[in-house]
């Protein structure tokens, strides 16, 4: 008994490691975000006649994107009476073709739609939570105000090839009458204006790409949220039973003593033991409370009772081989495909700052009306700047785009590092749930031995704690090893660019078996 003691702390320790192995900046985080792409510059429309007039060309206007911001549960029965399948559930995940990033609108309606009476009734889970969060979320929130900037940009390109007008009035004392002046300029070659006016495109999907991002960091924020609540809920849960188990010892140790078949020492041992379990149960009522903070920070509502615990059985993990997730994450990850753009953009911007350098050719068409007499005058015009700032400008756009090319192979070698990673976590972190799982009947079976051996004399009331304490660390081994095999597998899948509404959905059948 001895050794089945000494196995089952051995094999606790190994879901510890691997919950350690998680650091904060992994996932997503562990992608960097790319720079923003330049801002829409116009080319200036050429000048009409010769005449005292100012004429307004295309103003240049940029719209710089904005930086993303950065009750407790009343704990229900113990979770932990049954194992994990014995046949693991590795399995290739569905054919998927290829497409390009979805547009993610204001809220995606793509499931049922949460409502309070869906929450009281315990009907919150993770999907239904994600849908809240959409709505209420002020980084969300945020991120759909940054997407709308972001396309107002990119119809903002459209500008360099649009007529201009201006009207000018003047009324000069040496001359005789005022003078109106009203100008109408159309551009027709502009090779600066041609390449802003393509920018359109890659700006739009840039635009679509950093929504996606956002959106998977809000998934990411939620399923850590959802998974703190677990683990309070659930040490809460384990704290209370390692506190009865404590109380029956201690009790029996006191009817042993007064009988004279025990020690004072026994008694005062578990005593000890026992207390420290009662304080510790203040602590994990304060775990639940911030816990419980956080979700509402994200959903704007506080998770209700029968919410986020876990099942006596999780549910199975489809795993797809690592280079089908590399492929799949060569397409359609969106932070790979806003880092694409952003080098685009930066590639068309120095084409216009270059095309600046040579003419513009438009059509104008002026009227003027001075002494009352009218003029009007339609031609060609013809406008070749020089300005001496161009040549640095265009030195800086050409180490732009240098820079843009490094972020974007910096962005796709830690995306691909960081996936192999997770999917060595999620396939390893399976297996040591497996273990875990069968530790906890060890440990179970460890505390009976103990117990019937202390009251035949064989053992002390130290084995009998000792064995308490390592059953409540291999269950709480358990949960931990399966809250961080989610976060680990949600950030695969989101790594491998899918949906973040699909990627939870896998989480929500493996975490909570529905």
């Amino acid at each position: 008994m001895v050794k089945s003691a000494a196995l089952v702390a051995m094999i606790a320790c190994a879901p510890a490691a691997f919950a350690q192995s998680s650091t904060p900046e992994a996932g997503i985080n562990a992608v960097p975000s790319p720079t923003p792409p330049p801002p829409v510059v116009t080319p200036s429309q050429p000048a009409t006649l010769p005449l005292p007039q100012t004429t307004e060309g295309g103003r240049v206007a940029s719209f710089p994107n904005a930086d993303p911001p950065a009750p407790p549960s009343v704990p229900g029965p113990l979770p932990l009476a049954g194992t994990v399948p014995a046949d693991r559930s590795i399995m290739p995940g569905p054919a998927r073709a290829a497409s390009p990033i979805a547009p993610v609108g204001p809220v995606p309606q793509k499931g049922r739609r949460a409502t309070q009476e869906s929450i009281a009734a315990g009907g919150l889970d993770i999907l239904s939570a994600y849908e809240l969060g959409q709505r209420n979320d002020a980084t969300f929130r945020a991120a759909l105000a940054e997407h709308d900037a972001n396309r107002e940009i990119a119809n903002q390109t459209i500008a360099g090839y649009l007529p201009t007008a201006g009207y000018n009035y003047q009324n000069i004392p040496t001359e005789s009458g005022a003078r109106h002046v009203l100008s109408v300029t159309q551009p027709v070659v502009s090779l600066s204006g041609i390449a802003t006016l393509r920018q359109r495109g890659p700006r739009r999907r840039y635009a679509e790409a950093t929504l996606q991002v956002r959106a998977q960091d809000l998934a990411t924020r939620l399923i850590t949220a959802v998974t703190d609540i677990i683990k309070a809920n659930e040490a809460t849960t384990l704290n209370d039973v390692k506190i009865d188990s404590l109380k029956q010892q201690s009790d029996r140790a006191d009817r042993l003593y007064k009988r004279g078949l025990g020690t004072v020492t026994d008694a005062r041992d578990i005593e000890v033991r026992y207390e420290q379990a009662l304080a510790n149960r203040a602590l994990l009522k304060s775990d639940q409370i911030a816990a419980a903070a956080r979700m509402r920070s994200i959903t704007g509502t506080a998770p209700p009772d029968k919410a986020f615990l876990l099942p006596p059985q999780l549910g199975p993990i489809e795993l797809s081989s690592v280079d089908a997730y590399l492929a799949r994450q060569g397409e359609d990850n969106p932070a790979l495909a806003a880092a694409r753009e952003t080098e685009h953009i930066s590639k068309l911007e120095s084409d216009r700052i270059r095309g600046s350098f040579l003419p513009t050719v438009g059509v104008s068409a002026t009227y003027t009306r001075y002494q009352g007499q009218n003029q009007s005058y339609v031609g060609l015009s013809v406008n070749a700047p020089l300005n001496g700032g161009t040549f640095f400008q265009a030195s800086q756009a050409a180490a732009t785009v240098r820079r843009s090319y490094e972020e974007r192979r910096q962005t796709e070698e830690k995306a691909r590092t960081e996936l192999q990673r997770l999917h060595a976590l999620v396939d390893g972190g399976y297996q040591a749930l497996l273990i875990s799982a069968k530790a906890i009947e060890s440990a179970k079976l460890s505390v009976e031995a103990n117990s019937k051996s202390y009251e035949g004399g064989v053992r002390t009331s130290v084995d009998v704690v000792n064995a308490i304490q390592t059953q409540f660390e291999v269950q709480n081994a358990y949960v931990q090893s399966a809250t961080t095999l989610a976060e680990n597998y949600l950030n695969l899948l989101l790594l491998a660019g899918e949906d973040p509404e699909d990627a939870l959905q896998a989480v929500q059948k493996f975490l909570l078996a529905r």
